[in-house]
């Protein structure tokens, strides 16, 4: 619901009902109270004010709201990216008539900690700038963060005793996205992102002069645009552990709730609610190449899309026994998967659209008891179906 009171005022309101299925229970009683937690039948999603300050070009977005870093070539940001609202501050600046530069405050997760003893922080505060620059025939967009973690967060780190690395730490990152579209009706695009998260104090154990988890992620994609739709070819490259890696992920990027658009089942390229489940891979510890045909369309109001996706761990073969974690999150050079997707869009009304998306995944882990795995692991199947009433 929006309630406009000028160009230079508005609210927004937005509700959403929602089950978890297979809990007695509505909602997600999670152990993080993360901003925008499902944790009632009916619940306020987002709730947010825009407003332009006073005799300028400045918009300024104020409380629970979808808050991102720029999408890479994929479509979204395997740092952080809008999976559910948080709690912030959004600017944005027109600086010339070629830049922008947009900067954010998010109140990523928050928690008051239970135990009267010991007083932890289980918060995690997100700052991050952006200069969206736009030029003839192409665009670019610089951009860093900062996040300050609490003592009782995790960021993705896991000890050899199938542990969550918890810690008040500090975590950098900085990468650069853009599109080329000069071409026409060629588009290249291409993003790179660091991150780096140096531990500064930790009640629960030693990991104060460890090494820091950090990593980066990489991918490119080519597509061009015909009449019978859009032929795409993306690769993407995820740093991941060594064998000498004294926890999980510690030579991945650090991520607080980020997103791959890689596939529509395995990672998370689903656009449709399905998107929020928490247990797809989000391309950490991964490469891979996607070859898709998008808007595929012969009947008005009716468009079809297809891709098939190869995918590899990036993690040391020997990690799986050491840190014991699902193929599904932590994939190693001896982990791959093939996906093949289908998705349809029918506008059906003019203010009523039909999703179909479609997924089956072949999979190729290790697996027995000597590597922390199951005996067996069967190739997952998705179907998701969508109706989208907007007016």
């Amino acid at each position: 619901l929006t309630f406009s009171v000028s160009e230079q005022l508005s609210g927004y309101f937005q509700f959403r009902s929602y089950w978890d299925w297979g809990t007695n229970n509505y909602g997600d009683t999670d152990t993080y109270a993360f901003e925008g937690d499902r944790n009632n039948e009916i619940y306020l999603r987002q709730a947010y004010i825009d407003w332009l300050i006073p005799n300028t070009d400045v918009k300024v977005r104020m409380g629970r709201q979808n808050i991102a870093l720029p999408a890479l070539a994929d479509g979204k940001n395997i740092v952080m990216w809008s999976k559910d609202p948080t709690d912030g501050i959004t600017v944005s600046a027109p600086v010339t008539d070629w830049m922008t530069v947009n900067a954010f405050w998010a109140r990523h997760a928050r928690e008051a900690d239970k135990v009267q003893i010991t007083r932890k922080s289980n918060n995690i505060d997100v700052f991050g700038l952006a200069a969206d620059m736009a030029f003839e025939g192409f665009k670019v967009t610089p951009f860093v963060a900062y996040a300050a973690v609490g003592d009782g967060m995790d960021l993705g780190g896991w000890t050899n005793n199938n542990k969550p690395v918890k810690g008040k730490s500090s975590v950098y990152w900085a990468g650069i996205t853009g599109a080329m579209t000069y071409f026409d009706p060629f588009t290249v695009k291409a993003s790179f992102v660091y991150g780096d998260r140096n531990f500064t104090s930790d009640n629960t154990a030693a990991y104060v002069g460890q090494p820091s988890q950090h990593g980066y992620f990489m991918e490119g994609s080519v597509s061009y645009k015909t009449a019978y739709g859009t032929p795409e070819l993306l690769a993407f490259y995820g740093s991941g552990d060594s064998d000498d890696a004294q926890y999980a992920y510690q030579g991945s990027i650090p991520s607080v709730g980020g997103r791959f658009k890689g596939s529509y089942a395995f990672f998370n390229g689903s656009g449709l609610l399905d998107n929020e489940i928490e247990n797809n891979h989000n391309g950490n510890g991964a490469w891979g190449v996607r070859l898709a045909w998008n808007g595929l369309s012969f009947i008005e109001d009716l468009s079809h899309d297809f891709a098939v996706v190869y995918a590899q761990g990036t993690n040391d073969s020997e990690n799986a026994a050491r840190f014991g974690l699902n193929p599904s999150w932590y994939m190693t050079t001896d982990d791959s998967i093939v996906e093949l997707d289908f998705g349809t869009t029918y506008k059906i009304y003019k203010n009523l659209t039909a999703y179909l998306e479609a997924a089956y995944v072949f999979e190729d882990f290790e697996t027995g008891a000597d590597h922390a795995r199951l005996g067996s692991y069967d190739d997952a199947w998705k179907i998701a179906l969508l109706f989208q009433y907007k007016f």
